[in-house]
């Protein structure tokens, strides 16, 4: 492989593609006007599409471009223009189909398709045609991103010194990056000399702290494990060095010694270093025995591994091993996988320490109730009040589940009484404030407003620091206007506002009183300059746009981590986030300015509650006649803006779509293909999101049963609809059973009004003004700055 490169550019300087000149026809009059008719709206079309790429839609310039595919005379420009579109939202099939063959490769766009080719086929791990690709790629033009591309796949195919070559040269080419790819040649480099020059060169002190790792990278691909295993392991790296160990020690009698440290490993962890070690385990030494089988289905279920803690629990039950607790976390596994019915069983076996047992019938009953065994659950219920009363943490959930159950059945005489008997036997337990909460709510529906408005006040001066406390008084306000007496009603909702004035309840206790909710002060996005900081990211927004992810997560690891913590400076690192679109990041280092003295302004506010991906935001609310802010606050919820987010459930992207939904949306749409990697594409999940938005909005008419759907499903929206007095929105937010959909329901109310009051309405006007049909800017929308 040592002369591979030199190899392929022979081989490349040689081959010839045929031109391809068709017979040449006369054409007729009408042909040359079909003709130039369809030459414009081809231009139309790659004019739209490239207008797209730039503002970041790329799947919107792939749905433009699909039908001037299927045209057997289509161009390169068009076939050129779908290949980048589909790159940019991951589908390196879709590039390899569309480029593979096509005759103009070399001689148009500067070889900028080999590069695509190139790309496509790293991403699909088909290294030998990556060489083929990004050599001829690099021979047209030998720039640093080629050159790159080159490296890598030499790397891959064990070329190891034409690789760390190309590697030096991609630097020299890439100055920004130089100390990256030094670093990367010198894990290829054999020769240990050679190494410590490549290191002396390296100035970046991110990238002399990784200098361990490259070094041990370097002996494992020479074949050195133990020399490599022991760096790793100096590196920090025990699971690296465990791996190599095991690699170089054919033996069983070390072996052994080997699995069982491989086995404390996963137990002493927790998170991915776990996850990993598991994954080890298993490849290498299946069947596990029944006890080891036990050691890593603990693991697996503080990991968030549930299958595997299930499968694992289940051959160690088979073996009579394991705990209470251990039976405990099987059950807890299974539900969290939707196997209620099994997990009641697991559950029913926990017999002790007594305080788990009690906690495990309870589960048990609930597991019934949510596998639709309702009388069976509610019947468990009442034993578990019956057989532990005095366990505060299993006979409260029991009583407040059973007056749950009660309000589902409109038994809301029945509920008032359990969760009174909540309030005033276990007045520690967590949910003795909503149990009051829900009480009070009960005598307000059941038209008793004096006795809820004091039972509201109760539970505030009760528990003065629960989550429920706002809520109590704003609910106190509704029910002394009620009883008539304004002036105790409007103090309430002043004194809501002045507690929390970005809650909730806040924005609700301002409209009653007719005045505006919270405004921040004005601050513009203005931030002190910083050349060194400018740098830092734009480096690692290189290394991300060069394929290098491990090297930019470092540097913005670094950079989030910074030394200097003031507040100032704090804002100045979430603006430069923000700026490369990284609003999560941005909004965590905005909170942490908040908390240590950044001023409570627009602009620090605008860092915590940022608008990214702006274009494809305002284009779906206008098409599906939405409030931008509300699709805003539903994104910052859902993902934090992460477009790379995923969900316990499975969810993913901006919207948190499941792939079975975005793939019944996407078929709704006409996709022209469908990739599951395309819920991960920022204006593909804000359309579906978006889309499945306005199926929700088209069925109900309240924010609040929106949102909730959107959370919990429907059919759990269409069984609250059953309790009293949900017709009014603010009694069915209050109403729903799951503290999580409760929670997000208020939650993104609130972010929807917080969006509004730092962007003002111009969020609203300009997707008006984006809707088709719709009138000319107003002035209001033209004298608005940007959002």
């Amino acid at each position: 492989m040592t002369h591979l490169v030199h190899v392929w550019l022979w081989f490349a300087s040689i081959a010839v593609f045929p031109s391809v000149s068709p017979r040449h026809v006369p054409p007729r009059p009408a042909a040359i006007r079909d003709s130039v008719v369809a030459s414009h709206a081809l231009d139309s079309a790659l004019a739209r599409a490239d207008e797209a790429m730039t503002r970041g839609r790329p799947w919107q310039a792939t749905r433009i471009l699909t039908p001037w595919l299927r045209d057997p005379s289509r161009t390169p420009a068009t076939v050129y223009l779908a290949a980048r579109a589909a790159s940019e939202w991951k589908g390196w099939s879709e590039v390899l189909q569309l480029l593979s063959g096509e005759p103009w490769i070399d001689s148009l766009y500067s070889g900028s398709a080999r590069v695509l080719l190139a790309r496509a086929a790293l991403e699909r791990r088909q290294d030998a045609l990556a060489l083929g690709h990004a050599v001829r790629a690099v021979q047209r033009h030998p720039s640093g991103e080629r050159l790159l591309l080159l490296a890598t796949a030499l790397d891959r195919l064990g070329a190891r010194d034409s690789a760390a070559a190309v590697y030096a040269h991609a630097g020299e080419r890439l100055p920004v990056v130089a100390d990256w790819l030094l670093l990367r040649a010198a894990a290829v480099t054999d020769d240990s000399v050679i190494r410590a020059r490549l290191y002396s060169r390296i100035t970046n002190p991110l990238a002399r702290a990784r200098i361990p790792w490259a070094d041990a990278s370097a002996h494992e691909r020479t074949g050195d494990l133990e020399g490599a295993a022991r760096r790793y392991a100096a590196a920090g790296d025990r699971l690296t060095s465990l791996r190599l160990r095991l690699a170089s020690t054919p033996d069983s009698s070390p072996r052994a010694a080997l699995r069982r440290e491989l086995l404390a490993l996963s137990a002493a962890r927790a998170g991915s270093a776990a996850r990993e070690a598991i994954s080890l385990l298993d490849s290498l030494f299946t069947p596990l025995a029944p006890a080891e089988e036990l050691v890593v289905a603990r693991a697996a279920a503080e990991s968030g591994l549930p299958a595997r803690a299930i499968s694992g629990f289940a051959r160690a039950a088979a073996a009579d091993l394991g705990s209470g607790e251990d039976r405990f976390a099987y059950g807890t596994a299974l539900t969290r996988l939707g196997r209620n019915g099994e997990a009641a069983v697991q559950f029913k076996l926990v017999h002790g320490p007594k305080p788990l047992a009690a906690l495990a019938a309870y589960q048990s009953a609930r597991a019934l109730v949510r596998d639709g065994q309702i009388d069976k659950g509610r019947a468990a219920l009442v034993e578990v009040a019956r057989k532990y009363p005095n366990d505060t943490a299993a006979a409260a959930s029991a009583f407040f589940l059973r007056a749950d159950l009660a309000s589902d059945d409109r038994g809301d005489a029945e509920a008032r009484r359990l969760h009174r008997v909540v309030a005033a036997r276990y007045p520690s337990s967590r949910f003795a404030p909503t149990s009051r909460f829900r009480a009070a709510m009960i005598a307000l529906l059941n038209g008793e407003p004096r006795v809820a408005a004091q039972e509201f006040e109760a539970l505030a001066e009760r528990y003065p620091g629960s989550d429920e406390t706002v809520a109590a008084t704003y609910w106190a306000g509704r029910a002394w206007a009620n009883v008539g007496d304004s002036t105790l009603a409007r103090g309430r909702w002043q004194a809501v506002m002045a507690r929390d004035p970005l809650s909730y309840y806040a924005a609700l206790s301002a409209r009653r009183l007719g005045i505006e909710a919270w405004i921040p002060l004005a601050a513009t996005d203005s931030f002190p300059a910083d050349p060194e900081l400018d740098r830092q990211v734009s480096r690692a927004a290189l290394l991300s746009r060069l394929g290098l992810a491990a090297e930019a997560r470092w540097e913005l690891d670094r950079l989030a981590r910074s030394t200097d913590s003031s507040p100032e400076r704090l804002l100045a690192i979430a603006n430069a986030f923000r700026s490369q679109g990284l609003a999560s990041q941005a909004i965590q280092l905005a909170r942490r300015a908040l908390a240590r003295g950044a001023p409570s302004d627009a602009r620090t506010y605008r860092l915590i509650y940022p608008v990214v991906h702006e274009d494809a935001l305002l284009a779906e609310a206008a098409e599906h006649r939405l409030d931008v802010s509300l699709i805003a606050a539903l994104i910052r919820q859902e993902s934090n803006f992460n477009p790379g987010a995923t969900s316990p459930a499975g969810a993913r992207g901006l919207a948190q779509v499941m792939p079975e939904l975005g793939e019944r949306l996407a078929r709704d749409l006409a996709y022209p293909v469908w990739d599951p990697v395309l819920l991960y594409q920022p204006d593909v999940s804000i359309q579906l999101g978006a889309v499945h938005l306005g199926e929700l909005s088209s069925r109900y008419d309240q924010r609040a049963h929106i949102l909730a759907a959107y959370n919990a499903g429907t059919s759990r929206v269409e069984r609250w609809f059953k309790r009293i007095g949900v017709e009014d929105p603010e009694v069915f937010a209050e109403r729903i059973s799951f503290v999580e959909t409760r929670d997000y329901v208020r939650i993104i109310q609130r972010n929807e009004d917080i969006y509004r009051a730092l962007y003002g309405p111009r969020v609203t006007q300009r997707a008006e003004i984006a809707r088709p049909g719709t009138s000319a800017e107003t002035p209001a929308a033209r004298e608005s700055p940007q959002m």
